[in-house]
C-alpha cells in the first residue's frame, strides 16, 4: 500500500517565516528564503537502455508524488530539478535541469527522457551525483527548506574514472550543504547494491531496492479523462503579461506575451497528446492545489494571489486585448477569468476525491501481491526526511 504523506506532513511540517524566493524568467531558484515551507527535490536518473520501465513509471507518478507533499495543511511549495545521466561515449554524460518551481517545465523535460545507450555495465555515476549536488541550483541552506536528492539507477559507477568525484565524497558534501541523499536501485546487481548503500549512508538518506522496471502500477480510473480536460481548461485561462521581466518594452514586450501565450497553448496540447492519462489527472490536481501553478507571466495567477494589483500594471504590459479596454472593463475581464479558474479548481478537487477513493480501493486489492515500487520508495523517504528537516520547537 502506498504510504500517505498528507497525515504526517499535517502534523510536523511547520516552518518559520522568511522572505519570498524569487525566480528568474525560466523559473530557476535564486533566493533561499521563502515565506512558506519549501521542499526541493532532485532526481538523478540513469537514462541508459535498461532503465526504460523506471523512466516510464516516473512519468506516470511524479505528479502524484508532488501532490502528496502539497496536500499537507501547511501547503508547502515544491521545487524540483533533474539530472539525466549515461556514460562517456553516449549521447551525453549528464543533462541538468536546474531546480525550479515551474513543475510543468520539469515534467516536460522528463517526458523527453528516452532510455538509450549504456550496455557495458558501469555508468558515470560519479559525474551524475556530483552534478546533482553541485550543479542543480539548490537554494542556500535554510531552516524552512528541506532538500532531498534521489539517485536512481541499476548499474554501479565507473570507479576507474579517477578524474571524476568519488560518489561517497559527493554524498558527504551534500550533507554538509543540508542535502539528504537517497539511493534507489533498480534490479538486483550486487555491485550496485553495495555502492548504493554506501552512498545513502554517507548522504544520511535511505537505500531502496525495487524491481528493474521500477515496479510502478498505474491505476486507470473513470475520472482520468475528465480531470485531464479540466486541467487543459485551467491552462486555457492563462493570460500572459510582460514588460517587467528583463526591462522589456515596446514590440519586444508584445512578442514576449505572444510567445508565452503560444508556449502555454503548446504545452497543454503536448501534455494532452503525450503524457499518460493518470499523469494528466494528477497534473490537473496540482493546478488546483498549487499556488504557483503557472509561471510568473500569468496575469490571472498574479492578480488572484495578490502579488500584483491590476491597476498598477502599465497598460503596455497588459495582454493586447486588455490594453484596448477601460480600467473598469479590464478588471471585469480578469475577475471573470479568476472566477472561471476557481470553478474549474472546485470541479477538479471534487473529482479528485472520487478518484483517490477509487485508487485506494484498487491498491488495497493489489497490496498483498505487489512489491514496493518507485513511487512507494520516494514517498517513504520523503515521509521520514521532511520530518527530520522540520525545525524543532
Amino acid at each position: 500500500m502506498r504510504l500517505s504523506l498528507t497525515l504526517l506532513l499535517g502534523e510536523i511540517l511547520v516552518f518559520g517565516p522568511a522572505a519570498l524566493a524569487q525566480d528568474d524568467p525560466a523559473g530557476q531558484v535564486k533566493d533561499a528564503a521563502g515565506s512558506k515551507p519549501t521542499i526541493e527535490l532532485v532526481f538523478v536518473i540513469d537514462t541508459t537502455g535498461s532503465m526504460a520501465g523506471l523512466i516510464e513509471g516516473a512519468k506516470e507518478k511524479v505528479w502524484g508524488i508532488v501532490n502528496d507533499v502539497m496536500k499537507a495543511p501547511s501547503r508547502p511549495e515544491v521545487r524540483m530539478g533533474l539530472v539525466a545521466y549515461r556514460d562517456r561515449g553516449d549521447a551525453y554524460v549528464t543533462q541538468v535541469t536546474p531546480i525550479t518551481r515551474d513543475l510543468d517545465r520539469v515534467y516536460n523535460t522528463l517526458m523527453g527522457f528516452r532510455a538509450e545507450g549504456g550496455g557495458d555495465g558501469p555508468e558515470n555515476v560519479r559525474r551524475a551525483l556530483a552534478d546533482g549536488v553541485h550543479k542543480a541550483g539548490w537554494s542556500p541552506r535554510s531552516a524552512n527548506t528541506a532538500q532531498i536528492l534521489f539517485l536512481v539507477g541499476d548499474a554501479p559507477p565507473h570507479d576507474d574514472y579517477a578524474d571524476e568525484p568519488d560518489t561517497v565524497a559527493s554524498a558527504s558534501e551534500a550533507v554538509k550543504a543540508g542535502i539528504l541523499v537517497n539511493t534507489i536501485q533498480c534490479g538486483r546487481e550486487a555491485g550496485t547494491s553495495e555502492v548504493w548503500q554506501r552512498i545513502s549512508r554517507a548522504g544520511e538518506g535511505r537505500y531502496f531496492a525495487i524491481a528493474q522496471d521500477g515496479g510502478v502500477a498505474a491505476i486507470a480510473t473513470p475520472y482520468d479523462e475528465e480531470l485531464s480536460r479540466l486541467g487543459s481548461r485551467s491552462g486555457g485561462t492563462y493570460m500572459a503579461y510582460g514588460g517587467m521581466m528583463g526591462g522589456m518594452g515596446g514590440m519586444r514586450a508584445t512578442e514576449f506575451r505572444k510567445d508565452r501565450a503560444a508556449a502555454q497553448r503548446h504545452l497543454e496540447a503536448d501534455f494532452a497528446a503525450r503524457a499518460p492519462k493518470s499523469a494528466q489527472a494528477d497534473r490537473a490536481l496540482n493546478k488546483a492545489i498549487n499556488a504557483a501553478a503557472y509561471d510568473e507571466s500569468d496575469l490571472v495567477q498574479a492578480v488572484e494571489s495578490g502579488k500584483v494589483k491590476l491597476d498598477a500594471v502599465k497598460a503596455e504590459d497588459l495582454p493586447d486585448d486588455l490594453q484596448k479596454l477601460s480600467p473598469e472593463d479590464r478588471k471585469k475581464v480578469v475577475e471573470k477569468k479568476i472566477e472561471e479558474r476557481k470553478a474549474i479548481r472546485e470541479k477538479i478537487l471534487e473529482l479528485s476525491k472520487k478518484r483517490d477513493a477509487f485508487i485506494q480501493q484498487e491498491r488495497e486489492k493489489q497490496a498483498a501481491r505487489k512489491p514496493a515500487g518507485f513511487d512507494e520508495a520516494v514517498s517513504a523517504a520523503l515521509k521520514e526526511q521532511i520530518a527530520r528537516r522540520a525545525p524543532k520547537p
